[in-house]
């Protein structure tokens, strides 16, 4: 009998411990991940690997319990957890996500509330904080280079520019917290004006989200996400970054949290020389030329920025937060010594400020409510001023019209309201979007300041008929005071088909409304002749995408692959069309399609982080259907990216690369008609190695940019086009073969406990 009661006792003192990982932001269930255990009483340890539903048991006893179980929880993409079990009571555990892998990031784009990117209802992809650095990327346009479906364009003027899914930049809304940024100049933004100092990641959702953000959200919306924390103490990070010719960039960031007050005041200046093909290997800063070689195709270019976050936590429910960010850019154009004696030049300077505010409120309520609320101004200036200067006096005489002063400013003021409880078969968010623009220059008509409104109310509706789908319609109206806005509608689709594989659909109509630019612009010199036309209406466009994703983890790492598809119709579309023999203006044409697809995977552990993928992307429109060309021209790219790391020697070697093929495109001919041209393909590849010093404070980073050495592509121009650029045939695309230093140095002061 006693020997008996003694099995039955060690039976149940060897009962097993049941622990749930779940992630701290989302508490969703983290698959696959390790627990180490080790029980400090009587030494028995051993290894669990949780379930599909983050489940796992440990084999110890409720007497190892007794004396302590040290334990440590593991899984790529998130901070090692240690802590000690007590007892044999079920017990879960949260690991928070580590800024070191780009694992499933939680998004805030259209979205409820932050999401998982996996659980996301639209199609989203997220290029965080550590992919930045592997990269090197010094602006936006050096993160969106390597991505499918875009493609960037160069105008040393106007700067760089962007297209998606064959659709022009005026058609993609880039957003910094959800503000639309302002300033585009021929419908696109200069991505090498926004710096990535202080980006916390950057969201992309390609496709339409005009019902989430009105105008300009046709062919996708990128919205960066500034860091607004400092950690848990004083934080200080400084960054340079130069390359042989000529940029030499250096930015500061420090941080202090004190109670529930967190500041972070991020200052930097990126300088670039200009560039030439004919110039040596090493830049010469000592150099100020005065003959031929003072002619640069790439400007030089001097920026300054600086950028403020508050945040005072107030409890657990509500924060609030301001952001104030001051940039000015200036291009100086020298031109070349005049004839017939060399002693005189034409210089122009290009100078930019941006100056915005924004005042953030965000609530979370019991019930899975959230309340999102912004206002923000944005104020922004372009000024160009042209002078005629002796080379022998350095004297300068200001030439008469060629003088311009744009100015633009943006308010914005938006709120949602959503209810989006975790296990709810039936959520809603309800939005206000009030946005007032105003232009004025000397480019504007008559001179004067025009103003455009745009007042939106939209709403939408999640729906969970059963567990594994998702349906999501959406709607929004809007009164314009230029223009008719139509009623916008939407529907998403997310069906989890099993744990690895998710299908999304979607439709949304979409629309861009025309600019003030392209409504009152009025620009007449020497080479350009082109004026606004208050008569445009609205693009309107009906967009379809459908994609299936699939995505397995395991206790190696995790493995990920994407299928999609799209297509786009815009109707009404605005282009700048050739009306006279040197007039230019804004004009609505006939139906513009694009129609492609993607198919891209990738494979992230602790020591590798691999992805490949390739696009083909066809673009459509009725004018070129009247050249006589073929229906749908497309174009192929294929991108590649590799970092292996060692992390314990503080080691990586990152490889990224992109083949954009050959793009048709059309071109006004000489004596006005409609031509079939092209822009050569070409490859962009970077490659660096980094180690981490002195306790990970301290990164060195060295590589080389545009391995193949990529300068102008070919191209087929148009005759007597607005912008037709100096060199006949060829088009500038980047400034050639580059090899570059990266250092980082970080310091995070933790706060201090107890009594000093």
């Amino acid at each position: 009998m006693s020997a008996f009661l003694l099995l039955v006792l060690a039976t149940a003192g060897r009962a097993q411990l049941a622990i749930a990982v779940r992630d701290a932001a989302t508490q969703e269930a983290i698959p696959y991940a390790h627990v180490l255990w080790h029980a400090l009483g009587t030494g028995a340890k051993g290894v669990a690997v949780a379930d599909a539903d983050g489940r796992c048991t440990l084999a110890a006893s409720a007497l190892d319990a007794g004396g302590g179980i040290a334990l440590r929880i593991d899984f790529i993409g998130y901070t090692p957890l240690l802590d000690t079990l007590r007892s044999a009571a079920a017990r879960t555990f949260l690991l928070r996500r580590s800024e070191r892998f780009n694992l499933d990031e939680l998004v805030v784009t259209g979205q409820y509330k932050p999401t998982r990117t996996d659980r996301a209802v639209q199609r989203m992809h997220v290029v965080n904080a550590e992919k930045v650095q592997r990269m090197a990327a010094q602006s936006l346009g050096d993160v969106l280079g390597q991505e499918l479906n875009m493609r960037l364009s160069q105008d040393n003027m106007l700067g760089t520019s962007l297209s998606m899914r064959g659709l022009g930049g005026e058609n993609v809304k880039v957003l910094v917290d959800g503000v639309p940024v302002i300033g585009r100049q021929d419908g696109n933004l200069d991505l090498a004006q926004i710096d990535l100092t202080g980006i916390d990641r950057v969201e992309i959702l390609e496709g339409p989200l005009s019902v989430n953000y009105g105008t300009n959200a046709l062919a996708g919306t990128i919205n960066l996400i500034t860091r607004k924390n400092s950690g848990r103490g004083a934080s200080l990070k400084a960054i340079a970054y130069a390359e042989q010719l000529g940029r030499l960039n250096l930015s500061v960031a420090a941080g202090k949290r004190f109670g529930k007050n967190d500041v972070l005041l991020t200052v930097g200046r990126n300088f670039f020389g200009g560039w030439a093909p004919d110039q040596p290997l090493l830049y010469d800063f000592s150099k100020n030329p005065a003959d031929s070689s003072r002619y640069k195709p790439w400007k030089p270019r001097e920026q300054y920025f600086g950028r403020l976050n508050y945040r005072y936590d107030l409890n657990d429910h509500w924060s609030f937060n301001y952001k104030g960010e001051l940039m000015q850019d200036r291009i100086t154009d020298r031109g070349r010594p005049r004839a017939p004696y060399q002693e005189t030049a034409f210089d122009s300077e290009f100078l930019t400020k941006r100056l915005d505010n924004a005042v953030f409120a965000t609530g979370k309520l019991p019930k899975g409510r959230q309340v999102h609320a912004l206002i923000a101004h944005d104020r922004y200036q372009r000024t160009r001023s042209t002078w005629l200067r002796d080379l022998t006096t350095l004297q300068t005489t200001p030439v008469p019209g060629e003088a311009d002063d744009s100015r633009f400013t943006l308010t914005n003021l938006r709120a949602t309201y959503a209810h989006a409880g975790d296990s709810a078969r039936l959520g809603y968010e309800l939005g206000l979007d009030l946005n007032e623009e105003t232009a004025a220059g000397d480019r504007i008509a008559d001179n004067e300041q025009e103003r455009i409104g745009d007042y939106a109310l939209f709403a939408s509706l999640q729906w969970r008929p059963v567990d594994r789908l998702t349906l999501r319609p959406g709607v929004r109206a809007a009164s314009n005071t230029q223009y008719d806005a139509p009623l916008v509608p939407s529907l998403d689709m997310r069906l989890q088909l099993d744990t690895t594989l998710t299908l999304r659909a979607s439709y949304a109509q979409g629309f861009r409304a025309p600019s003030l630019k392209e409504l009152h612009l009025y620009f007449v010199d020497v080479n350009h002749d082109i004026r606004g036309n208050p008569g445009l209406v609205a693009e309107s466009s009906n967009n379809y995408s459908l994609s299936l994703s699939y995505r397995k983890a395991s206790d190696k790492g995790v493995l990920r692959g994407e299928l999609a598809a799209f297509h786009d119709r815009v109707h009404n579309l605005i282009t700048l069309a050739q009306v006279g023999p040197v007039l230019y203006s804004y004009i609505n044409v006939g139906e513009y399609r694009t129609l492609g697809g993607s198919l891209g995977a990738d494979w992230e552990s602790g020591h590798w982080s691999l992805a490949a993928g390739t696009a083909l992307t066809g673009r459509y429109d009725t004018l070129g259907i009247k050249s006589g060309a073929e229906p749908y021209a497309f174009s192929p790219s294929v991108n590649l990216s590799a970092t292996r790391h060692w992390r314990k020697q503080g080691w990586s070697i990152n490889l990224f690369g992109k083949y954009q093929g050959k793009q048709q495109s059309y071109i006004y001919t000489a004596d006005g008609s409609l031509a079939r041209g092209f822009i050569a393909a070409f490859l962009m590849a970077d490659a660096s190695v980094s180690k981490q010093l002195f306790s990970q404070r301290l990164t060195v980073q060295a590589g080389c940019k545009n391995i193949a050495d990529v300068t102008d592509l070919q191209a087929t121009l148009g005759g007597g086009g607005a912008h037709s650029g100096p060199a006949a045939g060829s088009i500038p695309t980047a400034t050639g073969r580059t090899f570059f230093l990266r250092l980082a140095l970080s310091i995070q002061a933790e706060p201090k406990t107890g009594p000093r």
